[in-house]
């Protein structure tokens, strides 16, 4: 049973000084200097006739052992405008188990419906101003490393 909540979407576009040295910041910033569990680049295209750049980079972080923020970064980098166009999809996930044959059961799944309804749904709501925060930080981190 997964339950998948967006928390927080941004977009904005930037004006860099230098469009050769915007992705490297970046990665450098998502990878090195920010405090991530597990961060993978799901798509990279580099149009070198048109000059963009364009890539999708997905970040985890874990706060419990149901719950996890997923940060979705769309990128495209255009190097004859000197723009980078930021999207940023923040999602948090809950996901319990269901490995064992007694959890794929009809009463298993109305016990984990009524626990999350009642008691971990306000723990999973608790999270969401921690996943606008990281959202926000991460707009402004891209902002300040390329400009």
């Amino acid at each position: 049973m997964e339950i998948e909540e967006e928390v927080a979407r941004k977009r904005q576009t930037i004006k860099v000084e230098d469009p050769q040295q915007a992705y490297p910041e970046i990665r450098d910033l998502l990878i090195n200097r920010m405090s991530f569990d597990h961060v993978s680049e799901e798509k990279y295209f580099n149009d070198v006739e048109e000059g963009k750049i364009r890539t999708k980079i997905e970040t985890e972080e874990g706060y419990d052992k149901y719950t996890e923020e997923i940060v979705e970064l769309f990128v495209v980098i255009d190097k004859k405008e000197r723009e980078l166009d930021v999207q940023i999809k923040s999602l948090l996930v809950t996901e319990y188990p269901m490995t064992l044959s007694y959890q794929k059961t009809l009463w298993y799944y109305a016990y984990r419906s009524l626990f999350d309804k009642f008691l971990y749904g306000g723990v999973r709501h608790a999270y969401e101003p921690d996943v606008e925060n990281k959202t926000d930080e991460i707009l402004q981190r891209i902002r300040d490393a390329v400009e």
